[in-house]
């Protein structure tokens, strides 16, 4: 199980650095080994993408592609913050992994705060946290920039780049993906 899912605050972050120290600080409250191991783990295994307005406050998006991780954090970050897991809910997005390599398809993705979109990083990305090593096999559509990032349309050939596709959601792409840089938003095109 991987994915993402949202806490409520009351505070804005404006600052990357402070808002990802909040959610670490939080989380090292629960296990200090946890923390540690987040702290120094590979870019994308853990983001805090936000904060997003929200009814009373604001709203931070914890996100992870790595299994073991994301079930500590389901099970365990409600207990210390105001957080929401419950599928169908604003933010929440959980995928079993065979849930990932779905039927090829036409593919839109919004990427935010990033120059572009790398399938040999979201590749890498796979290896690491699911053990697969997969060949991708698309056909690009169309390349758009925009001042927020990019907009690209492809078409992916294979169950294996649709898991890529969405696996970016969870990674994101680009530097700093810790502290929500570079986020993913995923279209699928009907033909």
């Amino acid at each position: 199980m991987v994915g993402r899912f949202p806490i409520y605050v009351e505070e804005e972050f404006i600052s990357d650095e402070k808002k990802w120290e909040f959610v670490l600080s939080k989380i090292e409250s629960i296990d200090p080994a946890v923390a540690s191991f987040v702290e120094e783990a590979p870019d994308g295994t853990m983001r805090v993408i936000g904060p997003f307005r929200a009814r009373s406050g604001y709203a931070l998006v914890i996100s992870s592609p790595l299994s073991s991780l994301f079930h500590f954090l389901v099970l365990n970050v409600p207990r210390v913050l105001n957080a929401v897991v419950k599928p169908g809910r604003a933010y929440v997005e959980i995928y079993e992994k065979r849930d990932l390599f779905d039927s090829p398809g036409v593919f839109t993705l919004k990427v935010k705060g990033a120059k572009g979109f790398s399938l040999k990083q979201t590749k890498e990305d796979m290896k690491l946290f699911l053990g697969v090593e997969v060949e991708p096999a698309f056909q690009p559509v169309s390349l758009r920039s925009t001042k927020n990032g990019v907009i690209m349309t492809l078409k992916t050939l294979t169950p294996e780049t649709t898991a890529l596709v969405k696996l970016s959601r969870l990674c994101g792409t680009g530097e700093n993906r810790r502290y929500g840089h570079g986020d993913v938003e995923i279209y699928r095109i009907v033909e």
